[in-house]
């Protein structure tokens, strides 16, 4: 089928040689022996553990590379997520996933996309049309591929696939629409019925997803031994799905240099390292998201909405979708000037916008974060502040360390509700522009020379009076608390008065569950109160009692202690509201059930951690769900689950049918780095990946990582040429391999 022309959504698609108006760049950048000239300019070296460190003439070049590498590494997930990022997810899946790519046309994401494309400098433009042209290299080059949609990769794709992430894959969750809310804004839009249970894509349990977090610590002066910093980077992310991480090292003769984390559609890493300086990213829930309640009140008019004094008038649009199976669906999308309108509460509309999403740069800030070379540049890279929903932990040779609430924050008017949805008729209730930089709290340099955020509040993140202080703050900038991961942090940092790198590696992978403390005297309370009460059933708890009054708290793969206090306290506390107070009834009755279940499936409650606690990388289904299998192969993991503390976590709830507990999520890509002060001594840097370089079951890399990782080891990550070149066990061209 190659080199024919079709036709898909009104406009062209010609595989390999591409020219289609504003979707392309000029023709001759794309023809066929441009394309293999520029995979001569690249080469991709690859070390023991099969991590892609790419080298290339030029930045777009390097670009070009990533996506070849990608490809070849997963062009599965690759594929996927660009599916769901472009709204064609029904195309692949069927009605099921209707709704959400309704959603995501809804917020015109591929219009938006493809004008910042088009607008984009030449930096940028060259980085996205490398990355578009080394996939579609790979596709062409390796015509045995099954492709399930995307015979050709647009440039502009991976603009689409960002903002649906972080948008309308994060901000949007946060506006709590539910399923059954976007269906009945569906539903009346178009004027006709949902039939099929609406698929969310990725599938994740919500309860799972609430544990999606990260940790992050930097260090200099005295906490450290020698000059310079230290830096953690230890993002908690989905191990499947659009989520999943993927390792790189970008290096080209224009002089860039930088390693770390990407996902799979993404040009660059965005998270990571050079030679001079690094940063780490936790999510924060800075408010950057509204909803409005719009009042569609006038009976002869259908599309004015109340506002102020009179009404304004919404736009509506049609647009169509195509159905697995060939069937194509006409739909209708609407917007206030408050946002795009998908969900219905209550008999009333509900619209939604999320801070500079209809704003180009994202990426932009990316590149110009790892090229820059000191915090001058760095500072001047994250002014635009176009990357939004994270803190910023940063550390640099110079021995800066600082961290920011980062995030662009809508200016609004105090005493509204801002955590839930605001009138929409209240011209009060608009956004009056953004905050700037220097308006959100953020530490440099702290008396105490250390920082540490977990998702957690920006004014105890030093522990010194260095913190920002919560009065300076507008009442709906922060809404983060404390939780267990920080307590951990906290006590890891002031316990050790001087990190040398081996400690600060050492104890990167700790998993100290700093929550039991907390629920150690919960359980003994309810526990005494039973033996006054029925010394029988007491009799019955008292090994387990015994047991854990003796524990320290910490998972190692051969203790049973944390199965049988995890199994307790999900069931106790999964579902319930935060600072749930339980009685000693229910606190007992868990405890009960918990040694239950594990006789039932173990027979016997005394099960060590690393017998349910496992990592493995099954088949997916069509949606990118894991498949898990108790009679597959698996790696016993000591990680700890991310409500009870410890550097080294996982997500693994309970699924039904299954007796082990999967990973699906927590340490994913996990580095230490110490950047010395002296101006000729190297970085030095280690990494592990949640599993390996390559999804491939055959593929020694498909969990060699995995292995480290449960043992608590690291890699080194290879920066300068020279040391990657050294250490390559296999180097070629795209196409060469």
């Amino acid at each position: 089928m190659r080199g024919k022309i079709y036709k898909s959504f009104g406009f062209c698609i010609i595989l390999l040689i591409s020219a289609c108006g504003s979707d392309q760049s000029d023709m001759a950048k794309n023809d066929t022996s441009t394309i293999k000239n520029q995979a001569q300019n690249v080469t991709i070296y690859r070390d023991q553990w099969g991590v892609p460190h790419i080298h290339g003439k030029t930045d777009g070049d390097t670009a070009f590379g990533m996506g070849y590498a990608q490809a070849e590494d997963n062009f599965d997930q690759l594929e996927l997520g660009f599916i769901m990022g472009v709204g064609r997810s029904a195309e692949l899946l069927g009605e099921e996933a209707l709704l959400s790519d309704w959603v995501v046309h809804s917020f015109e994401n591929n219009k938006l996309s493809k004008r910042d494309y088009e607008n984009a400098s030449p930096a940028i433009k060259s980085l996205l049309d490398g990355y578009a042209a080394g996939i579609n290299y790979y596709i062409e080059t390796h015509p045995d591929l099954e492709v399930r949609l995307l015979n050709h990769i647009e440039p502009w794709y991976s603009l689409a696939l960002i903002r649906r992430w972080y948008y309308l894959g994060g901000f949007l969750g946060r506006l709590r629409f539910t399923t059954e809310e976007r269906t009945a804004a569906f539903e009346a839009i178009n004027g006709t019925s949902l039939e099929l249970a609406q698929l969310e894509l990725p599938k994740y349990d919500p309860e799972d997803r609430k544990e999606f977090g990260s940790n992050s610590w930097a260090a200099n002066n005295s906490k450290i031994v020698g000059t310079g910093s230290y830096l953690f980077i230890n993002p908690h992310l989905p191990a499947f799905g659009i989520g999943q991480t993927y390792e790189a090292h970008m290096m080209s003769d224009e002089g860039w240099n930088f390693t770390g984390y990407a996902r799979f559609g993404y040009p660059l890493p965005y998270i990571g390292f050079g030679e001079n300086l690094g940063w780490m990213s936790t999510d924060n829930f800075s408010n950057q998201e509204d909803s409005w309640i719009e009042h569609f009140d006038v009976a002869d008019d259908p599309l004015a909405y109340k506002y102020g004094d009179g009404t304004s008038e919404a736009t509506e649009w049609s647009g169509e979708i195509k159905i697995k199976g060939g069937e194509v669906r006409t739909v209708k999308y609407r917007k206030t000037h408050h946002g795009a309108v998908v969900a219905m509460r209550d008999g009333n509309f509900l619209s939604g916008n999320f801070a500079t999403y209809d704003q180009p740069g994202w990426l932009d800030q990316w590149y110009n974060m790892q090229r820059a070379e000191n915090i001058e540049q760095f500072t001047k890279a994250i002014e635009p502040q176009r990357m939004n929903f994270g803190n910023i932990m940063y550390a640099d040779r110079a021995g800066n360390i600082w961290y920011i609430y980062n995030g662009s924050v809508p200016i609004r008017n105090e005493g509204f509700d801002w955590n839930n949805a605001v009138d929409g008729s209240n011209p009060d209730t608009d956004w009056k522009g953004y905050h700037t930089l220097y308006d959100l709290p953020q530490v440099l340099n702290p008396v105490s020379n250390m920082m540490q955020n977990t998702n957690t509040t920006p004014f105890n993140v030093s522990m010194s009076e260095s913190d920002a202080k919560q009065e300076n703050y507008p009442s709906y900038m922060v809404r983060e608390g404390d939780n267990a991961r920080s307590r951990n942090a906290r006590r890891i940092l002031n316990s050790i008065e001087t990190f040398d790198f081996a400690t600060w590696e050492r104890e990167s992978l700790d998993t100290h569950m700093a929550e039991w403390p907390i629920s150690k005297p919960i359980l003994m309370e309810a526990y005494a109160e039973t033996s006054e009460k029925n010394a029988e059933r007491a009799e019955k708890l008292a090994p387990v009692i015994s047991m854990l009054d003796e524990w320290d708290g910490i998972a190692t793969l051969e203790s049973p202690e944390p199965t049988i206090y995890t199994d307790w306290f999900e069931g106790l506390y999964r579902g319930k509201p935060r600072g749930y107070v339980a009685t000693n009834e229910e606190v007992i009755a868990s405890l009960e059930q918990a040694m239950d279940r594990l006789v039932k499936d173990w027979g016997a409650w005394q099960v060590a951690w690393g017998d349910i606690n496992r990592s493995q990388r099954p088949p997916l289904d069509a949606a990118g769900n894991p498949l898990f299998d108790d009679n597959a192969p698996s790696i016993a993991t000591p990680g700890v689950p991310s409500w009870s503390g410890g550097s080294m976590t996982v997500f693994n709830l309970r699924q039904d049918g299954l007796k082990r507990r999967y990973k699906t999520g927590g340490n994913s890509y996990t580095a230490v780095v110490a950047f010395p002060g002296e101006p000729n001594e190297k970085v030095k840097s280690k990494s592990v990946h949640v599993f390996g370089a390559s999804a491939d079951p055959a593929s020694p890399n498909n969990m060699d990582q995995a292995a480290l990782l449960a043992a608590k080891k690291y890699k080194s990550a290879w920066l300068y040429i020279e040391d990657v070149k050294a250490n390559a066990k296999r180097s070629y061209h795209p196409g060469e391999e």
